[in-house]
């Protein structure tokens, strides 16, 4: 299994351009007594999620960090945080790899999350990267005269205060401690990977979780039998590559794989596939961006078999909106628009009969989260997604769009082809002012009043405080007078009280209204956000009869004056 991992990883490999934030991931390594049986896992788990940790941040463009504590009845830091993907890859694999096995005695867990948190706390602080830790233990937290329940009541609290909403963790349990293990950590807190014995089992466990938090994903599966000497396997679309696991049964054995329509199999040096020999009966096949639909593989001996080790696809997404230049103040209403990229980061072609479709989950600074229900965006037609309604940024700090785009493959079923943990926006911190407005489109006046009242929490606020400038500048119009726009501009000036209110020019002639008033956020202090209500204002301008009656009645009266004049004349 490590093999084909690495092989996989390794054909993949690409170096990261203008690299955007990414993880931050603490490998806790149990080396106390009860896991000297399993001394040969640590190193096979490290070297596989520095393997996936780079191959992550080549496709996704992203920069990942990695730090390694080993721990028993003490833990240390064998490896502080390294960026991955960097030209001393070898050097940081061999590193991993020639980590000492020895038994630490005890299994102090406690000390390792403190390192952990110590390592983390170290870093600058950035709130576009994420955090996560993952555990690999048999499930038996013990120190020598402690007494155990206390232990473990210090071990939840310690978890609760110090990684609830901030950081992911991941607890690979191995099989033997799962009786105790999973009782021992706080629900929500952790997520807890129950693995096998074998170092296979552990290592298939690990890929999962290591993969869900970078965002990629790997499917492994067989082949469906047909008939005698002849098995089926549905290959969904969007992949970047395939790796088969091809056991023939016996040296003699022929094992051919064909793609859909295909009279000839796939072959090694054809169309980039690559294949790798283990002895007489076993060999890997790579094959590069496999066509979707229904492989056939044929096999000349009823103990030959082929296992799909690893898919990876290669689809990946950008957050268009919010966009890092946006300044999303706290209180804001914002719409998320999403883009489906392929592996060159250009727009994705969707396959023909292969649609995407998009979950998202809004991630709130305070761990919270909610559905975001999207649709296809009309203003990106190539796989963009955006959000069917505005969603409020209550508080400010880092919101993570946690998005999931699925298909069908050529059976109907539903799959994953992408998980972007990585795209965020951030929201800074503002005070809400809350401002009324009302029209008056009396035709006594000349042009219609609009008038404003700003409160905050029920209490009038001074407008003047709100800009640097003059307060009446802070609110824009946009003016349409019976469905056709016209020219508008406001009037306003301090009136007390937290009152703007004046004329609206483009508003003599009579006719329907509607008023579109915005603020002008260059001109509103950073500390402060606004929330007009309404936004849009509807009224009827009726004709000013009073203003013209009089210029009429002078009018008839120099028409009489005119018209007796002519007869005194005559």
């Amino acid at each position: 299994m490590k093999r084909a991992f690495a092989l996989t990883l390794m054909l993949l490999a690409a170096s990261a351009a203008q690299a955007d934030p990414g993880v931050d991931l603490v490998m806790l390594i149990d080396a106390s007594k009860s896991m000297w049986r399993d001394r040969q896992l640590a190193p096979l788990l490290l070297t596989m999620t520095l393997d996936l940790m780079t191959r992550s941040a080549g496709a996704s463009h992203v920069e990942h960090r990695l730090a390694v504590v080993v721990f028993g009845r003490s833990a240390h830091v064998a490896l502080p945080f390294t960026l991955v993907g960097r030209d001393d890859e070898g050097a940081l694999r061999r590193r991993l790899q020639s980590m000492p096995a020895e038994d630490l005695g005890d299994t102090d867990v406690l000390a390792a999350f403190a390192a952990a948190d110590a390592l983390l706390r170290a870093l600058p602080a950035d709130p576009a990267r994420r955090q996560a830790i993952v555990l690999l233990t048999d499930g038996v937290p013990y120190v020598h005269g402690v007494d155990q329940r206390e232990y473990d009541d210090r071990l939840r609290r310690f978890l609760d205060g110090r990684f609830a909403g901030r950081t992911s963790i991941d607890i690979l349990l191995l099989a033997r401690g799962a009786s105790r293990g999973g009782s021992i950590w706080p629900s929500g807190v952790v997520h807890v990977e129950k693995a096998g014995i074998t170092n296979d089992e552990a290592l298939a466990a690990a890929h999962a979780v290591v993969t869900r938090l970078l965002g990629t994903r790997t499917v492994e599966s067989m082949p469906s039998k047909s008939e005698a000497g002849i098995d089926t396997l549905v290959i969904p679309p969007y992949l970047d590559v395939v790796v088969f696991d091809v056991f023939r049964g016996a040296p003699n054995a022929e094992v051919l794989i064909f793609p859909p329509g295909a009279s000839a199999p796939v072959r090694s040096g054809v169309d980039g596939v690559e294949s790798f020999s283990v002895g007489d009966v076993l060999s890997t096949l790579v094959v590069p961006r496999p066509p979707p639909g229904a492989w056939s593989i044929r096999r000349s001996h009823r103990t030959a078999r082929v296992r799909v080790l690893s898919q990876q696809f290669f689809p990946r997404g950008t957050l268009l909106s919010p966009a890092p230049g946006d300044g999303v103040r706290q209180h804001d209403a914002v719409s998320i628009a999403y883009r489906v990229n392929d592996g060159a980061g250009q727009p994705l072609r969707v396959m023909p009969g292969y649609a995407l479709a998009a979950d998202m989950l809004l991630v709130k600074p305070d761990g919270t989260s909610m559905v975001i229900p999207t649709q296809s965006d009309p203003a990106s037609p190539d796989n963009g997604f955006c959000s069917t309604r505005e969603t409020e940024c209550a508080v400010s700090g880092r919101y993570w769009t946690a998005v999931r785009i699925t298909t069908k493959d050529l059976s109907g079923h539903r799959l994953e082809v992408f998980r972007d943990r990585w795209s965020g926006f951030s929201v800074s911190p503002a005070t809400r002012i809350d401002c009324r407005a009302s029209a008056d489109p009396s035709a006594a006046r000349f042009r219609v009043q609009l008038r404003i009242e700003c409160t905050a929490a029920g209490m009038p606020v001074d407008p003047r405080g709100l800009t640097s400038g003059s307060p009446g500048d802070l609110f824009r119009v946009a003016l349409w007078r019976d469905g056709a726009p016209v020219g508008g501009a406001l009037a306003l000036r301090d009136r007390g009280g937290g009152t703007l209110r004046g004329p609206v020019r483009g508003t003599i002639r009579p006719g329907s209204y509607r008023l579109h008033l915005s603020v002008d956020r260059a001109r509103l202090r950073p500390m402060f956000n606004i929330r007009l209500q309404p936004a849009e204002l509807e009224l009827v301008r009726p004709i000013p009869w009073s203003q013209i009656a009089m210029p009429l009645a002078l009018i008839v009266t120099a028409i009489a004056v005119a018209r007796w004049k002519r007869t005194t004349k005559s």
